[in-house]
C-alpha cells in the first residue's frame, strides 16, 4: 500500500537542493511513497506559519499520512526530535520548538523521543538534522515501524508550546489577535475562528454582513472596511474583512496588498472591533 509523507520547511527555492536530498533518503527507503510538497515558502524559522499551514492543511490528508516538518533554527543543540501519532491515525516528525503547538494532548496517541540511530542516515550532520534523521525515520514510519522503535516515550506535558494572543472582550465588541499567516496576494489571516454563520468561536460575537469593521494596530492606526463574502463585493483597493477558507477571520484589499499598505506582519498583534 502507498504511503503519502507530506513535507513542510523553510528552505525556499534557493534550497530546493535540500528537499530534493531529503525525497531522494525517503525514497530509497519507501520506493511506494506518494510525497507531497505541503509548504516549503514558511517563512524563514517562523513556528507560527508553520503551526497555521498543519492547523489548515493536515485535516485533509488520509490516515496513515507522515508529516516531516523542518522548521528547526535549533539544529545540532539538544532540543529533541518527536514522533508522534495521532488519535485520527496522522504521524508528525519534527523538533520539539513549538511545531506541534496546533496538536493539542488529546488528539496525541503516542509521543516518543526519536534517538534510535539504526534508522537515521550516516554519517549526520550537525546542520542538517531533516535529510540525516527525520526523512529517514519518517520513512521508516510510512513503511509501518512503529513508534517504540524510534526511541522512549516523551512526555506530553513538555511538548513546547507556543501561545498566540485571542482576547475577546464581548462587552466593548473587541477582539486582540495575532497575524498567523500572510498569503502571497497580502491577505492577512487572524488566530480568529469564525463559525460558518460567521460566529467568533467561544464567543457571543458575530460578524453581520456588510457591517462595518474597524481595525486598530499598535502604533494606534485606525483602519475601516466592512464584513464582506467575497472579494469584488467592494471596489478595487478597499479594505474588506471575511471569512476565510481556513475559517479564521482574515483582513484584506481587493485587488491589492493589504499587509503590505497597512505594514502588517506575521506575529503582530491588531485589534478588531465590531
Amino acid at each position: 500500500m502507498r504511503k503519502t509523507i507530506g513535507l513542510l520547511t523553510d528552505f525556499g527555492w534557493r534550497g530546493q537542493h535540500y528537499i530534493a536530498s531529503m525525497k531522494g533518503v525517503i525514497l530509497n527507503i519507501n520506493p511506494e511513497a506518494t510525497i507531497i510538497d505541503v509548504s516549503h515558502s514558511i517563512s524563514s524559522y517562523s513556528i507560527i506559519e508553520t503551526q497555521y499551514i498543519l492547523t489548515s492543511t493536515r485535516k485533509y490528508f488520509p490516515g496513515g499520512t507522515v508529516f516531516i516538518i523542518v522548521i528547526d533554527p535549533g539544529v545540532g543543540s539538544n532540543r529533541e526530535i518527536l514522533a508522534l501519532k495521532t488519535v485520527d491515525n496522522k504521524f508528525f516528525v519534527g523538533p520539539n520548538n513549538g511545531i506541534f503547538s496546533s496538536i493539542i494532548n488529546s488528539e496525541i496517541a503516542e509521543c516518543v523521543k526519536v534517538e534510535n540511530n539504526k534508522y537515521f542516515l550516516h554519517p549526520v550532520s550537525h546542520t542538517f538534522h531533516g535529510r540525516d534523521i527525520m526523512a529517514p525515520v519518517g520513512a521508516q514510519i510510512s513503511r509501518g515501524i512503529p513508534l517504540n522503535e524510534m526511541g522512549p516515550p516523551f512526555n506530553l506535558d513538555e511538548i513546547v508550546r507556543i501561545t498566540l494572543i485571542l482576547d475577546i472582550n464581548e462587552k466593548n465588541k473587541e477582539i486582540s489577535c495575532t497575524v498567523q499567516y500572510i498569503d502571497a496576494f497580502g491577505n492577512i489571516t487572524t488566530n480568529v475562528r469564525l463559525t460558518e454563520d460567521n460566529h467568533v468561536a467561544s464567543s457571543t460575537l458575530y460578524f453581520q454582513k456588510d457591517s462595518l469593521v474597524t481595525l486598530i494596530q499598535e502604533n494606534q492606526k485606525i483602519t475601516k472596511g466592512n464584513f464582506s463574502t467575497h472579494y469584488d463585493k467592494l471596489g478595487k483597493g478597499e479594505l474588506l474583512f471575511m471569512r476565510g477558507s481556513t475559517n479564521y477571520l482574515e483582513i484584506s484589499k481587493n485587488q491589492a496588498d493589504a499587509a503590505r499598505d497597512l505594514n502588517i506582519k506575521i506575529g503582530d498583534v491588531i485589534k478588531v472591533v465590531l
